[in-house]
């Protein structure tokens, strides 16, 4: 069209969200609208959420773990929260409010929540016709590939592990990650106990398996890099450091607490498992990290039609190379797993593979970006807004044409010119007269973008909403339909007391701790202190 010739981008208005039903949805809470509204998504698709540190992204994720509202019309999601800071699972233990259990992965024990023992290879069942491809998946998220140049000792190191796994599941029934450490610790000596790792691989029916106990003896009898194995060696190594931390080996042994089986048994419960390693330690626990996740997408591929489930990825490009990450954004939909992905900058998804910061929004049916301090974050978030036409006068043009105009009808009063050239004269120079010019300019700036308020974010809905979502995100202790839902901030509350909003505005309550009631006894995040905690006038 004439009047948007140069782009006609803009923000959508309450029409364009109310036939995309985001103030009906029972979905994800993506922002709140002009109006006061708040606005959901209760897409499948991926989620991305990117912003920078101190840009309020802990308010939406906030929203994710405590309003309830993450569900579709089967009921509510189960909840697995990446949680480095040990910040969202103290705010977020009121899940009794939503019926939700609650299982803490806490090797540190930190915020004195609690620390529950969990194996990430219970799925690697020897009744499992999948067992061999299960643990080809594990080892992959285990020892994942890193390097062109490394790939040969890192896929060798894969097999190597893998085989080892499936020859522990198949003697003794199951297998942890502390026992797989403790085996290939030796590695090619002729210890007894390497020896009986040697024959359980030699005596397995897949012949690919058996030909690794070939290579193995071959080192053992002799020659010190037969197939490579050295570096094939140092590469499981690596891996396996984190395994000499006794804090995670603990946290990693039987007896186990909880198995991600149970989020996928029928008419279970909702919950919310919160793995809460310190970020200090990311590159080193990584390996687990991943093996958490890569045991619950097993487990939930293996009951596509159980309670769906809510992944929050925080700062995930902290866990190192993860392949699967990248898969997860296009598949995972399909078998009842919606996935947020958030970060600081899509350049962090290139740790997890070369190409996954292109890949893995464009699989996202939802890009959040708030608090956006990089120009080149803030020119792609500027691109994606569009242009929009400006209309304005041309003063130079208008002034010329008054002039004209005025000269053509002298000339016809004093100089006698032709009265009907004068007028055609005048008529052109009358739309002169109002003549504007058009230009185009970014519905958005860089540096607009890169100034815009923490409160504030774009949301991206391509296929649902027509124009990008001009999004508030508040504070969550500023919102009323909140209160009661949370436990103060570990980090900044004030001990003993939490701030909600109320209709007299701002309020800060005491947090009642008590015996817990003898029917949530037995609910695991009460099971250990036999105490619950309770905002003062929201009891449960």
């Amino acid at each position: 069209m004439e009047s948007h010739r140069h782009g006609s981008a803009g923000f959508c208005d309450a029409r364009m969200r109310r036939k995309a039903g985001l103030n009906r949805s029972n979905g994800a809470f993506v922002g709140i609208d002009e109006a006061g509204r708040v606005c959901r998504s209760d897409q499948q698709s991926a989620i991305l959420l990117c912003g920078g540190a101190r840009s309020g992204k802990g308010n939406l994720i906030t929203r994710w773990l405590v309003d309830g509202a993450i569900g579709d019309k089967n009921g509510s999601h189960n909840i697995i929260n990446m949680d480095w800071k040990g910040q969202d699972s103290p705010i977020a233990s009121l899940q009794v409010t939503q019926g939700g259990r609650i299982y803490t992965f806490n090797p540190r024990r930190k915020r004195d929540q609690p620390s529950h023992h969990i194996n990430p290879l219970s799925h690697l069942m020897a009744s499992s016709p999948t067992l061999v491809a299960d643990a080809l998946l594990s080892s992959a998220s285990w020892i994942p590939y890193t390097d062109p140049k490394a790939a040969y000792f890192e896929g060798m190191a894969q097999k190597l592990n893998a085989a080892v796994s499936i020859s522990l599941v198949r003697k003794n029934g199951n297998v942890t990650l502390p026992e797989i450490a403790d085996k290939v610790a030796g590695l090619g000596t002729a210890t007894e106990e390497w020896l009986d790792m040697e024959y359980e691989i030699s005596i397995q029916p897949e012949p690919e398996i058996r030909e690794i106990a070939t290579d193995l003896r071959k080192l053992r009898e002799g020659n010190s890099d037969a197939g490579g194995f050295a570096g094939i060696k140092n590469e499981i190594a690596r891996s396996y450091t984190c395994l000499m931390d006794s804090q995670m080996r603990d946290a990693l042994s039987p007896p186990f607490d909880f198995c991600f089986s149970d989020l996928t048994r029928e008419n279970s419960p909702p919950a919310m498992v919160s793995i809460m390693e310190d970020l200090e330690y990311a590159e080193v626990s990584g390996p687990v990290i991943r093996a958490l996740y890569t045991c619950a997408l097993v487990f939930k591929r293996r009951a596509p039609t159980a309670r769906p489930q809510f992944w929050c990825l925080n700062e995930i490009g902290n866990i190192g190379a993860w392949p699967l990450a990248e898969t997860l954004a296009t598949i995972s939909a399909g078998f009842g797993i919606r996935t947020a992905y958030v970060v600081q900058s899509t350049r962090q998804l290139e740790n997890l593979k070369r190409g996954a910061s292109e890949v893995i929004p464009n699989s996202c049916g939802t890009a959040i970006y708030m608090g956006t301090r990089s120009t080149q974050q803030a020119a792609l978030i500027s691109r994606q807004l569009g242009k929009i036409t400006l209309s304005f006068d041309d003063i130079t043009t208008q002034t010329r044409a008054r002039a004209a105009k005025s000269k053509a009808m002298l000339d016809m009063v004093l100089h006698y010119a032709d009265p009907i050239n004068a007028a055609m004269t005048a008529a052109h120079q009358d739309q002169l007269i109002n003549h504007q010019q058009k230009m185009a300019r970014e519905l958005r700036s860089v540096d607009e973008v890169i100034n815009e308020k923490n409160d504030r974010a774009y949301v991206f809905m391509p296929g649902v909403l027509e124009r990008p979502f001009y999004a508030q995100i508040p504070k969550y202790w500023t919102c009323r339909d909140l209160a009661g839902k949370y436990l103060g901030d570990p980090f900044h509350a004030k001990p003993g007391t939490v701030e909600i909003a109320t209709w007299l505005g701002q309020r800060h309550r005491k947090i009642i701790t008590e015996p817990v009631p003898p029917q949530y006894a037995d609910w695991p995040q009460y099971r250990d202190s036999g105490q619950w905690s309770y905002v003062k006038g929201y009891r449960p």
